[in-house]
């Protein structure tokens, strides 16, 4: 959220145009398809926002095994039909230690396992949560208020951080975000999860509340933590889609959302009615 000084233009936008389509392609799948088609359209997001992550590693000269990591990436959203993500996690470290077997690559041993083992649990893991959601009773509500909640959130931080931010948030992390629009995004949030009232009736307001504070904080992490992580490498987007920038750019604030949604609905009995 930059500091004031002119009119909501091109960036505020793009902003938009990256809700929308994102939006657009997953909330239609939610209502109106079957369970798979919603499951294809999360493979897709995962396989392409990891394939950005791990690209993003490749530019600090990390050496990667993108066949690999892609793979064991594709393979946790099943692990909603079979309960196996421990075992794809454990095969997976196995496999990345194996091709670092190579002797020439033994300087980069750590950092290469380490690292894309990282992104398919940070980039595919945690968004294949989404999919868990969806299998829920009333899942597509679910889903519907944690994307809602997250990007209107972002809507909400952005509007208000361009128009009136004046306090720096995180300057060496993100530069261009400020308090007062923090505040903003969180306060939105909560708005928007008083306002699911409307659709999620049984849902107790102090649920609502906490849940809304919960992800309006964690959906801000998130996307800072894309953030840092773009800064590390020197880059401004995580991809190159005209007017969107990256997948993962789209999907930064949902990562860390999403698994918490899905543990508080399944944890606090009465709130998925």
């Amino acid at each position: 959220c930059r500091r004031r000084g002119g009119p909501v233009t091109s960036p505020f936008i793009r902003r938009l145009l990256r809700s929308a389509v994102f939006l657009t392609i997953t909330c239609s799948p939610v209502f109106l398809a079957p369970n798979w088609l919603f499951f294809l359209v999360v493979e897709v997001f995962i396989l392409f926002a990891l394939n950005e992550f791990l690209s993003l590693a490749e530019t600090k000269g990390i050496v990667i095994n993108r066949l690999l990591g892609l793979f064991f990436g594709g393979l946790l959203p099943f692990s909603f039909f079979f309960p196996s993500d421990s075992i794809i996690l454990v095969i997976a470290c196995l496999s990345f230690f194996l091709f670092n077997f190579h002797r020439r690559l033994r300087e980069q041993a750590l950092v290469s396992t380490s690292v894309t083992l990282f992104g398919v649990i940070y980039v595919a893991w945690f968004f294949s949560y989404l999919t868990k959601i969806k299998y829920l009773p009333q899942g597509s509500w679910w889903v519907f208020y944690t994307i809602l909640l997250v990007k209107g959130g972002d809507a909400g931080a952005y509007f208000v951080g361009k128009s009136f931010g004046k306090m720096k948030l995180i300057e060496h992390v993100s530069p261009n975000k400020s308090v007062e629009g923090a505040i903003a995004g969180l306060v939105t949030t909560i708005l928007l999860s008083f306002v699911s009232k409307l659709y999620l009736v049984h849902v107790d307001f102090l649920h609502l509340f906490i849940l809304g504070t919960a992800v309006g904080i964690l959906a801000q992490l998130g996307d800072l933590a894309e953030s840092l992580i773009k800064r590390d490498v020197g880059v401004k987007d995580s991809g190159h889609i005209p007017g969107l920038g990256g997948v993962l750019d789209v999907l930064d604030s949902l990562i860390l959302s999403a698994p918490f949604v899905y543990f508080y609905v399944t944890t606090f009995p009465g709130v998925l009615g």
